[in-house]
């Protein structure tokens, strides 16, 4: 399977995966506080390598200041399931300082497909970032089929958060996708 999977790895982010898929065993009052510190821990993995920072200096008479910007070409979006997931994102909309959020079902057939709005001509270049928990079903290959050949997105583009995800669909996504880079903390 060439397909790019990173397993997050690092303690905190298995300890608070385990209590989202195991909810009995953290109180009801703290699912919703490992859900959003999951997202955010989760989203900043995906960005950390992938946000290009442009440094201005402002030189002033007895020092230099830094000021840090996101690049100007590129902008970024999340597509995700908010009724499943609006938790997961609601901190981590704070990390990426101009991002969208959209909504987009993956219980159902992709009948909203069409009215995700994709920019993919002028200066920027945006960037994708799929929320899906739980990667259990065919429909994901659909919306990326959707995203490459009508909107015109490039798979690098495109990168999939989740917190589970089945092993056969990501052999079938990584044969038709090679190059699509996919986050999770454990795969079934």
């Amino acid at each position: 399977m060439p397909l790019n999977i990173y397993i997050v790895s690092h303690p905190i982010v298995q300890q608070l995966s385990s209590q989202i898929m195991n909810p009995t065993l953290i109180p009801p009052n703290m699912y919703n506080e490992s859900y959003k510190q999951l997202g955010s821990l989760m989203i900043y993995e995906v960005m950390r390598r992938w946000m290009i920072i442009q440094n201005i200096y402002i030189k002033q008479i007895d020092h230099i200041q830094t000021i840090c910007t996101l690049k100007r070409e590129e902008s970024y979006i999340i597509l995700t399931d908010l009724v499943d997931s609006y938790n997961f994102v609601t901190d981590a909309l704070n990390l990426i300082p101009g991002v969208e959020l959209k909504h987009i079902s993956f219980k159902q057939k992709l009948n909203n497909i069409n009215k995700v709005t994709i920019n993919t001509n002028g200066n920027k270049q945006q960037k994708i970032i799929i929320i899906n928990l739980y990667i259990d079903n065919d429909i994901l290959i659909k919306f990326l089929d959707y995203l490459t050949i009508e909107k015109h997105v490039k798979i690098n583009q495109i990168k999939i958060i989740c917190i589970t995800c089945k092993h056969q669909l990501l052999e079938k996504i990584g044969n038709k996708y090679p190059n699509l880079n996919i986050y999770t903390t454990k795969i079934l």
